[in-house]
C-alpha cells in the first residue's frame, strides 16, 4: 500500500500471526488517517540495508570536542599545530547522505572523507569534478576500492612536469583535531582485542592534515527496523562467534607459500555474508520472519532478487524450511568454507587480518599485474557466484541449471564483467599522461556486455570529468561553451 507509515509490527505466540499497526495518509490532501491493525502470516522486512546513516561514535565526538589533549611528546612534534586544549573541528560535518549539502561544502574547499569503500569512491571523484581544491581519503583497514584504485585525477605542476592528483588515500584515522579547529592530526588504527576497540599505533609517524573545511563521513548505513518489535530485528542475534574446528587447514592460495598455515583465532567473526541469527532470509526462531537483503554481494540486485524468489517459495510452499539445528550447520558450514578464501577469512579471522594488514604497500597482493593478485581477486568472486548459484537452485529460480556457479553460461560472463570493472581501478596508472583525467569509469564499454543479450555497454560521450547531467540524468559536456 501506498502513502503507508508501518507503526509497529509484532508476532503473536498464541495465534501464529504477525499484527501489523501502520497509518495511512490520503495521497490527495496529504491528511493521516487513524491507525489500524491488520494481522498477516508471514512478514518480509524488505526496506534495505541502508535505512539509517551510520557515523561512528567515537569519531564524530572527536570532531565536536576536539580529541584527547596532546601529550609533552606530541608538543615537540609540532608546536605549530598541536594545541594546548582540545578545540572542536570549526568546518563543516557531513555524512555522505546529506547530498543536498554537498556541493556547497566541497567547492573551493580542503575536503576529508573518512571510509574508504564506494560512497568515498563516488564522492572523491564528485568533489573533483565539483572544484574541490584537495581531497584526502582516511582508510581504517586499506581493503575498500579507493585504496585499490590506481590513479586520481589531477592538475599538471608546469615546473616538475608530474600531475599532481586532487585525491590522495592514507590508510590512517583522526584521533585529534588541531591547528585551532581547522586541521586533523591522523594515524594508523591497530585493534585491540582484548578491549575490542581502535587504538593509535603509536610506532607510525602521524599524518597531520592542515586547513580542512569539511569532514565528510563515507561510513556506510545501518537497517531501519525500529517499527519491529525486538525479537523480530536480526541485529539483535546473540550469537555474535564462532569457533573453527581443531584441525582445520586452509587449502593452498597464493599467499601459502609466503605465509603457510595460519591457525585461526580461537574466536572469530561472523561472516560479512551471513547475518547472525539467519539463515538465508528465515529467521532461525521464527521461520515465517523474513529478511530481502543484498549484505556484501558482488551482485546485489541479482541477490535480491534470489532472496525474493526464496521468500515466495518457502511461503507457497515449494520449499521446505530446514530445522533450527539444521540451519545452524548450514550456516556453519558456509562460514568454514570461507574460511577458505583469503580475502573472505580476513573479516573474520584476527589472526589473519593482522597478517595481511602487515603486508608492504610494494607487496605483489598490491599489484594487479601480478597473476597472484588476479587469481585472489577471482577466487574471491568466484566464492560469490557459487553462493548465488547455489541459492538459485535452492529457491527454484528461473537462472537457476544444473550447472554450479561459473560453470553456468550466465555465471561465467558475470565473472568477466565483474574481473573487468576490478580491473578498470587497478590498472589507473598515476605515470600516464591520461591520469590528469582518466578515471575507472572512462573505460571502453566493449568489455562490459550484457549476459543475456551480448549488448555492449554504452561508451561515455566525453571524459567524464568534462560530463554533467540535468535532473533527467542526461550527459552533457561541462567545457562547451554556448
Amino acid at each position: 500500500m501506498f502513502n503507508t507509515t508501518v507503526q509497529n509490527v509484532n508476532y503473536n505466540q498464541q495465534t501464529g500471526k504477525f499484527e501489523v499497526k501502520y497509518k495511512r495518509s490520503s495521497s490527495s490532501i496529504g491528511e493521516e488517517c487513524d491507525s489500524m491493525m491488520e494481522q498477516f502470516d508471514y512478514c518480509i522486512w524488505a526496506a534495505g540495508q541502508n535505512g539509517k546513516p551510520r557515523i561512528p561514535r567515537y569519531l564524530f565526538n572527536l570532531l565536536k570536542t576536539g580529541g584527547p589533549p596532546p601529550d609533552e611528546e606530541s608538543d615537540k612534534e609540532d608546536n605549530n599545530v598541536d594545541n594546548s586544549t582540545p578545540v572542536p573541528f570549526k568546518g563543516v560535518i557531513l555524512h555522505s547522505s546529506h547530498m543536498s549539502k554537498f556541493d556547497a561544502a566541497v567547492n573551493g574547499k580542503r575536503v576529508v572523507l573518512i571510509g574508504d569503500a564506494s560512497s568515498a569512491e563516488d564522492l572523491a571523484l564528485q568533489a573533483v569534478k565539483k572544484g574541490a581544491k584537495k581531497i584526502y581519503v582516511l582508510s581504517r583497514s586499506g581493503q575498500g576500492c579507493c585504496y585499490e584504485t590506481g590513479s586520481w585525477p589531477g592538475k599538471l605542476n608546469p615546473e616538475t612536469g608530474k600531475i599532481e592528483p586532487f585525491v590522495e588515500v592514507y590508510m590512517a584515522l583522526p584521533y585529534r583535531v588541531v591547528q585551532d579547529g581547522h586541521g586533523l592530526k591522523c594515524n594508523e588504527m591497530l585493534w585491540n582485542d582484548e578491549e575490542d576497540v581502535y587504538e593509535i599505533d603509536n610506532e607510525m609517524p602521524p599524518l597531520i592534515l592542515k586547513d580542512i573545511d569539511t569532514v565528510i563521513f563515507c561510513t556506510g548505513y545501518v537497517p531501519n527496523q525500529e517499527f519491529l518489535s525486538p525479537d523480530l530485528r536480526f541485529q539483535n542475534a546473540d550469537v555474535r562467534f564462532w569457533t573453527a574446528p581443531a584441525d582445520f587447514k586452509m587449502r593452498s592460495n597464493a599467499f601459502t607459500p609466503e605465509f603457510g598455515d595460519i591457525k585461526p583465532s580461537e574466536e572469530l567473526d561472523f561472516s560479512e555474508n551471513v547475518i547472525p541469527g539467519v539463515y538465508r532470509t528465515v529467521l532461525m526462531t521464527n521461520p515465517k520472519m523474513m529478511y530481502i537483503t543484498d549484505l556484501n554481494s558482488v551482485v546485489p540486485l541479482l541477490e535480491l532478487d534470489v532472496n525474493a524468489w526464496y521468500c515466495l517459495s518457502l511461503i507457497v510452499g515449494d520449499v521446505k524450511v530446514p530445522s533450527k539445528d539444521e540451519m545452524e550447520r548450514l550456516v556453519k558450514e558456509q562460514m568454514l568454507e570461507e574460511m577458505h578464501v583469503p580475502y573472505l577469512r580476513w573479516s573474520m579471522d584476527l589472526e589473519y587480518f593482522e597478517m595481511l594488514n602487515e603486508l608492504p604497500g610494494k607487496h605483489w597482493c598490491n599489484k594487479y599485474e601480478d597473476k597472484r593478485t588476479l587469481e585472489l581477486e577471482k577466487q574471491y568472486i568466484e566464492y560469490h557466484l557459487e553462493i548465488i548459484s547455489r541459492h538459485m537452485k535452492g529457491a527454484h529460480h528461473p537462472l537457476s541449471s544444473s550447472e554450479n556457479g561459473v560453470q553456468n553460461e550466465v555465471f561465467k560472463k558475470l565473472l568477466e564483467i565483474l574481473l573487468h570493472a576490478s580491473y578498470s581501478r587497478f590498472l589507473l596508472n598515476s605515470d600516464s599522461p591520461q591520469s590528469e583525467w582518466k578515471t575507472f569509469r572512462d573505460v571502453d564499454g566493449k568489455d562490459f556486455r550484457s549476459v543475456f543479450t551480448g549488448q555492449k555497454a554504452i561508451t561515455l560521450p566525453r571524459r567524464w570529468i568534462d560530463l554533467e547531467t540535468d535532473r533527467n540524468h542526461t550527459y552533457h559536456d561541462r567545457t562547451h561553451k554556448k
